[in-house]
């Protein structure tokens, strides 16, 4: 048992194909066979010519031209049983008019291939009478898996199928069949064919396989069914159609049925076709009559008997229109000398491709000959060409698509953008605040708000285009308005500058400057603050805490008077930790009457420069004070306190401030830590430098809000946090007294759990 491959499209048209396969039809005629389904005819075909495959599904006019082409007995494709004959029309989409295809408003045709009946029906069509406006309409040969897309788009004015091949066409178009537009034959549309090699070699086997598949086109004309209430419902192949599908198509009725997939059709249909066909050939009438022939072999032996078949007509007709040397059509004598017509037909195929014409071929109606291979292989090349081509205009069109889309997304675009431009013009010109733009290269003022120009005295037409140094001269030409990080889009803040007003008055302002850019150009916006409400602002604030300051004071000097008395009584008996907690209590207190003396200092004198409040201090005992205080806190948490404190080191600074520092850091690893111990250090690192660090092992701190912490009343946003209280202004106190002692705080995960803050301080050194 030989096994043969048959190559297919997805096409409704071959079901029969699937079906003999699924039932076991080609097993019962004893032959193996594997069916396959490829995307388009232009595969079949090439399957078909390499000798890949040994049978497959073709268009009826595809073998037709294979006929006339006169090839090879190897090369030719030799008919089996004709799959279906269909009904075809003009299918239009749901939102056209019929007149829009009768008018040709729009620009092409799908077709599903060049050899295809489709074509033959639209080329009929649009030579008739019934076409309005006579004009050439291009075509667009399309893959099946494609002709949905083509046909909804807005510039195809229809398609040329079969409603029985591609259901959809009933859901979204209409058919023009209306009076004799398009006769309403059952037209043959495609067919089995078997290849030269195969049938020449194997006539047996071809007539089995032809048998199979009519057994299957009988079941399905009768409705037949194998298993189940559905005759689809054991199909197992390769068809891609739903058996929902594929049961609205085959349960019409009996009779249509039997037109459809009888194989055989009246001699006037397949005329009817040769004659389409022959309109479009280029031959003369030997073709045409070689036509004819063809159609009269096909009505006479809808199922062709192998060997028999495979001889060729041998007619007066065929002879004349194949012969060598000089040959009389009509009133034409044709020189067809072999190879001086292969050299012209290469030089005028030459020029119609320099020309940019598409499907132009080689004549390959010539006797079988050593040329004749050579014709048949450029027109093979051709082909392949071509239909390269059609890939890459298709491909064309979906860039040519992607590129409006584009277009319209970059229109929205510039609309938002410029909506958005708009949105910022109305702030900028209404802000509460001064502000003015400036070209970064040049300097000069671009633009400035209604407030600046209120302030200034300035009209809009007479601040743009001045130099910036001309309003504020102590920004100099040669200064880069950046942020020391040195990026435009930062902010820099100068908190004191003049502002030369028009008549010539100078005020106090502080600026705040962002750089940005727009058009490849960079721009400062410069916000000018005026200065004396910042003064008041300060004022007031000092007031405040003088305020505060005195009204703590009286207070905290009586309870530290009564407390001293209190605790002198040598009558007052107190075991060992109550005078502990006393002592503790003593030292708060001076802890709190220190603290409101240096807010009044600090408001007599500048707290960033003054040296009178500086001393040399041993950081150990500030740091074992601290411990000592804040010990029964951790106590109560069950925490474990050790240290490490190196001796003989000195600091310059504020005691206070550095107590303050300690006391912040160390409450806050009592505050985070749950369960474990704290590990308090000092010790030196440098020559110049030295250490304290707090190690804990709480809950420790996101790498993320590493430097977030710092920020003023910022809290890491966790359940622990809600939980514990805080104002989030220790950390940053801390580090801006550091900052003033000249020193650094780092922060790092501990290993084991919690964090590691390591607070740097330029040590002491006389």
């Amino acid at each position: 048992m030989i096994e043969i491959e048959i190559v297919t499209t997805p096409r409704l048209t071959a079901f029969p194909v699937f079906l003999a396969f699924s039932r076991g039809y080609f097993e019962e005629e004893d032959v193996l066979v594997r069916v396959r389904a490829l995307k388009s005819y232009e595969a079949v075909l090439a399957h078909l010519r390499e000798g890949r495959a040994e049978a497959g599904e073709i268009p009826f006019t595809a073998w037709a031209h294979q006929q006339l082409k006169k090839t090879s007995p190897n090369w030719t494709f030799y008919r089996g049983v004709i799959l279906s004959c269909l009904v075809h029309g003009f299918y239009s989409a749901s939102y056209m008019e019929a007149e829009s295809i009768r008018d040709s408003y729009h620009s092409f045709l799908p077709i599903l291939h060049p050899y295809s009946l489709d074509r033959f029906v639209a080329e009929e069509f649009f030579r008739s009478e019934n076409y309005h406006r006579r004009k050439p309409v291009p075509y667009l040969t399309t893959r099946p898996t494609l002709l949905a897309h083509e046909f909804i788009r807005a510039e195809c004015l229809g398609a040329a199928a079969s409603l029985q091949e591609y259901p959809f066409f009933g859901e979204k178009g209409y058919c023009l069949t209306v009076e004799n537009e398009i006769p309403p034959y059952y037209l043959p549309t495609n067919m089995l064919v078997f290849t030269g090699r195969f049938a020449s070699k194997y006539p047996e086997e071809a007539n089995r396989v032809s048998r199979a598949i009519k057994k299957a086109m009988e079941d399905l004309a009768n409705h037949v069914a194998y298993e189940g209430d559905s005759f689809v419902a054991d199909w197992v192949g390769p068809c891609p159609w739903k058996p929902g599908e594929l049961d609205g198509f085959y349960r019409r009725p009996v009779p249509e049925l039997g037109k459809i997939l009888s194989g055989m059709p009246s001699f006037e249909d397949v005329r009817f076709v040769m004659e389409m066909y022959g309109k479009t050939f280029p031959g003369l009438d030997g073709g045409k009559k070689i036509l004819e022939n063809l159609a009269h072999s096909v009505a006479d032996n809808p199922f062709p008997k192998f060997p028999s078949s495979i001889t060729q007509a041998n007619s007066k007709f065929y002879n004349s229109y194949y012969s060598n040397g000089k040959t009389k059509f009509g009133n034409i004598v044709k020189d067809i000398s072999p190879l001086r017509s292969l050299v012209s037909e290469l030089k005028e195929l030459a020029l119609s491709l320099f020309l940019g014409r598409k499907e132009v071929s080689l004549d390959t109606q010539l006797p079988r000959s050593p040329y004749l291979f050579i014709r048949s292989t450029v027109n093979a090349i051709l082909d392949y060409l071509n239909q390269e081509i059609r890939d890459i205009e298709e491909k064309n069109k979906r860039l040519s698509e992607d590129n409006y889309l584009l277009e319209t997304r970059l229109d929205i675009s510039d609309l938002k953008r410029q909506t958005t431009e708009e949105r910022y013009r109305y702030m900028f010109e209404f802000a509460t605040d001064a502000m003015i733009i400036v070209n970064a290269d040049t300097r000069m003022i671009v633009d400035a708000n209604r407030r600046f120009r209120e302030v200034s005295g300035y009209q809009t037409s007479e601040i743009k285009n001045i130099r910036l140094a001309r309003v504020l001269p102590d920004i100099l030409e040669q200064t880069e308005l950046k942020s020391p990080g040195g990026k435009d889009q930062n902010m820099t803040f100068i908190p004191e500058a003049g502002l030369i007003l028009k008549d010539g008055t100078k005020f106090s302002v502080g600026l705040s400057v962002t750089g940005f850019s727009a058009e490849t150009k960079r721009f400062y916006q410069i916000q000018v603050n005026d200065n004396a409400l910042i003064l008041e602002s300060e004022k007031i604030k000092h007031e405040f805490i003088s305020n505060i300051s005195h009204e703590l004071r009286s207070p905290m000097t009586n309870i530290q008077g009564y407390f001293d008395l209190l605790f002198s009584n040598e009558q007052l008996p107190l075991d060992k930790d109550q005078k502990e907690m006393t002592d503790v209590i003593r030292k708060n207190v001076r802890r709190l009457n220190f603290l409101i003396d240096n807010l009044l200092q600090l408001e007599k004198k500048d707290s960033q420069t003054s040296e009178e409040m500086y001393e040399i201090f041993d950081p150990l005992t500030v740091i074992e004070e601290v411990l000592y205080i804040n010990s029964p806190s951790a106590s109560e948490s069950g925490l474990t306190v050790t240290t490490n404190l190196s001796e003989g080191l000195k600091l310059k600074g504020v005691r206070f401030e550095f107590s303050q520092i300690i006391t912040n850091f160390f409450v806050n690893a009592i505050k985070y830590t749950e369960k474990g111990g704290i590990d308090v250090s000092l010790k030196k690192i440098s020559d110049k430098k030295v250490e304290v660090r707090f190690t804990d092992t709480g809950i420790g701190i996101d790498p993320k809000y590493k430097e977030l912490i710092f920020e003023r009343f910022f809290r890491v946003p966790d359940q622990r946090n809600r939980t514990v209280g805080g104002t989030g202004l220790g950390l940053s106190i801390s580090r801006t007294l550091i900052n003033k002692m000249g020193g650094e705080v780092i922060v790092e995960p501990n290993q084991k759990g919690g964090s590691i803050f390591k607070v740097i301080l330029p040590l002491y050194s006389e």
